[in-house]
This record gives C-alpha cells, structure tokens and sequence, in this order.
C-alpha cells in the first residue's frame, strides 16, 4: 500500500507543478496538459519505485530488530528459552 501512496503523491505533486509552470509561462492549453499528464505518470512509477523500495528498507529493520529482541530475551532469561 505504500508503493501507491508514495507514487499517487508524486504524481499529482509533478501534475500541479506542470500545470502551474505552464500557465505562468502562458503556454497553450493542450501543451500544458499534456506535460502535465506526462510528468504524472513519470512521477507516479518513480514513486511507486521508492515506495517499495522503503517499504523493503523497512521491513528489513523490523525482521533485524525482531531478531535482536528475541536473542536479548533468551539471554536474559534461560528458564523460559523453550516457551514462546
């Protein structure tokens, strides 16, 4: 679910920031919408890339921390090894 929120953000960031810069410019309508539209769904692959990315990053940390938690637990206290 995170890969689509991260690439649904950035590609309305990158439509509005088109369409913006296009009607500053004052460039015709069609050429600004169609940038627009270019630039979102550039945008929306690039974020659903980083989103999964960090989504991996993350689930990476909690399986390393999880591990160290339960090694700690073990350590510390023998008598209750066998029961989880």
């Amino acid at each position: 679910m995170v890969p689509r929120y991260a690439g649904a953000s950035l590609g309305l960031l990158a439509f509005a920031i088109v369409t913006t810069a296009g009607l500053l410019n004052q460039n015709p309508l069609t050429v600004t919408l169609s940038r627009a539209i270019l630039a979102m769904f550039v945008f929306f692959f690039m974020g659903m890339a980083l989103g999964y990315a960090a989504q991996l990053v993350v689930r990476e940390h909690e399986r390393k921390r999880e591990s160290q938690i339960r090694a700690r637990f073990s350590a510390a206290d023998p008598s209750k090894e066998g029961s989880v």
